[in-house]
């Protein structure tokens, strides 16, 4: 399938409004401060709806290939490895930001942003980088992907018209009673719930397998399409203007987000996809697609790095940060946006890659199962519920975040956790497992000692680190054995799933 670049450009557009609305570039927008641009710039809403149905669009262009097996293990790797390695810097990022509150913060929190479900709890939804939350819904639209194309390999291009448009009405009455009824109460669930961005990836899906099927067939006059792309915009332009600044009839300032202008965002895509005018043909000029091509970093990077960038004018010896902020971020959060994409993003990809194909991901996941209950039970045995255990509560988030990240990188460089290992000798595996286990205790330990060597903590306890060694490494072998005797890894394996 062609490459449609005229497209990506768009996506750089729609994360441009994100910014403007997140207040971080008014200097450059300003002289747009009047009716009705005024209200076009703080569309940001409209944009994250657009970018969910560009999503299934190119999803659709990409994965829709009826006459093959469709392999699901496969697309779901390619899109974490496509996703989490900016996901996971932008939250590294974060975390040098709250670095002082860091131990006071909640685990569960953390961990639903590591393992990106903060969308799916209301609570966290808008925790560390606030913008991430769009990243909750992008992989619950991945993970249903291969069951939707595979339902949709079966169906009529009619039936998949109407099934999405019945699904879109379903989900905006849905949500425009949830809406007026219990907004702002149940605001973090009603905006931020994957649930209600599913028309949209839906909408956008039926819309790349109508283009495939039928559409870039169409022998429509130049003059059409570009008549279907200016109206469409123009109704949707039209809605954001009326909506927000003129009539303000719908409750609670109801902004288009979760899908309410999808279709007319689709028949824009659509139009696009199509079209091959003069403005396709300059949309897909080089300049324009590595633009496009870099919007995700923008989007993911742009709340840490505009908080630690503000604070940092804030502790320098600038007279005005604020203002010297509006006036510095966009271009800089540009440079920084084609410096991640081409030189950190990109190789961090093609480096996740090839250790994925040397882990097992099921072994990894278990592992951090075990330490997580691990560094919980043992303190909990070991100091009960009282005082005494809530003296150690920071040593004992302390040793769990060094406990995950210092576990799985012993084990992967030891290879304790490659498909093949479970292959050799019973000794091997075990010496591999202890050795990776032995490791990663003394060196959880040594930093928690310079902790208390420091006087960051009152104790030292001592005995909390031979428990701790002690259930991992039985929990670990168990895990191993298991696989081992279940040959969930073959001899003929080489890659894990």
């Amino acid at each position: 399938m062609k490459r449609l670049d005229q497209l990506t450009f768009t996506r750089f557009a729609m994360v441009m409004l994100v910014l403007f609305y997140h207040g971080t570039s008014g200097f450059y927008t300003g002289f747009l401060d009047f009716f009705p641009f005024s209200a076009l710039i703080r569309s940001a809403p409209t944009a994250v709806s657009y970018l969910y149905v560009l999503s299934g669009f190119v999803m659709s262009l990409v994965y829709y290939k009826p006459g093959e097996k469709f392999d699901a293990v496969g697309y779901w790797r390619a899109r974490f490895i496509r996703i989490y390695p900016l996901y996971i810097v932008s939250f590294a990022l974060m975390c040098v930001y709250y670095f002082d509150s860091l131990l006071r913060i909640k685990p569960q929190k953390i961990l639903a942003n590591i393992f990106v479900v903060q969308a799916w709890i209301p609570a966290y939804s808008q925790s560390f980088n606030y913008a991430s939350w769009s990243m909750t819904v992008e992989f619950f639209f991945y993970a249903l992907f291969p069951f939707l194309m595979l339902w949709a390999y079966r169906q009529s291009t009619r039936k998949l018209i109407w099934t999405s448009i019945a699904l879109w009405i379903l989900s905006q009455a849905v949500h425009f009673t949830l809406w007026t009824g219990y907004y702002p109460e149940q605001k973090e669930f009603i905006v931020y719930s994957p649930i209600f961005h599913l028309n949209s990836f839906v909408m956008g899906v039926t819309g790349g397998i109508w283009y495939l099927r039928e559409g870039r067939n169409q022998k429509a006059k130049p003059w059409v399409i570009l008549s279907l792309l200016a109206v469409s915009f123009l109704l949707v332009a039209g809605y954001t203007v009326v909506s927000s600044d003129v009539l303000q009839v719908l409750p609670h300032d109801l902004q288009p987000m979760a899908g309410l202008l999808a279709p007319l965002m689709i028949l824009f895509i659509v139009s696009l996809a199509i079209d091959q005018s003069r403005l396709s043909q300059a949309l897909s000029r080089s300049v324009f697609v590595n633009l496009g091509e870099t919007a995700y970093a923008i989007y993911i990077l742009h709340v840490p790095v505009v908080w630690l960038y503000e604070r940092a004018l804030e502790n320098s010896a600038i007279a005005d940060p604020y203002f010297f902020l509006q006036r510095t971020f966009l271009p800089i959060m540009i440079t920084i946006g084609l410096i991640a994409h081409f030189y950190v993003d990109i190789p961090l990809r093609r480096w996740l890659k090839g250790l994925l194909q040397r882990i097992s991901m099921r072994v990894l996941l278990l592992d951090l199962a075990i330490l997580t209950l691990s560094v919980f039970l043992v303190f909990r045995l070991r100091f009960g519920e009282g005082r005494e255990y809530q003296s150690y509560r920071e040593m004992e988030r302390l040793i769990f975040w060094t406990a995950f990240l210092i576990r799985p990188l012993t084990a992967i460089l030891l290879g304790a956790f490659s498909p093949t290992g479970f292959q050799k000798p019973v000794a091997h595996m075990v010496r591999t497992a202890a050795l990776s286990v032995t490791i990663g205790s003394l060196a959880i330990a040594a930093i928690a000692y310079i902790g208390y060597f420091t006087g960051w903590f009152e104790n030292f306890p001592r005995s909390v680190f031979i428990y701790d060694w002690l259930i991992v490494l039985t929990l670990s072998l168990l895990v191993r054995f298991g696989f081992r005797a279940f040959k969930i890894y073959k001899p003929d394996r080489n890659a894990s799933s």
